[in-house]
């Protein structure tokens, strides 16, 4: 089991959620960016496009 008392564990197990919150903040924010700047792109395509006749 875990020793909780131990104040290098705890230290490192704390580093680690700081760190890996900090990674899923930013992986997130970046591919909401890119999700919106792909939608920007294809809303401007689109009307930038004359409608086609068939």
């Amino acid at each position: 089991m875990v020793d909780w008392t131990d104040t290098g564990f705890l230290q490192a197990l704390l580093i680690s959620i700081i760190g890996i919150s900090i990674s899923v903040w930013w992986l997130s924010t970046r591919i909401l960016s890119k999700i919106e700047e792909i939608e920007e792109r294809k809303s401007r395509n689109n009307s930038e496009d004359p409608p086609k006749i068939s």
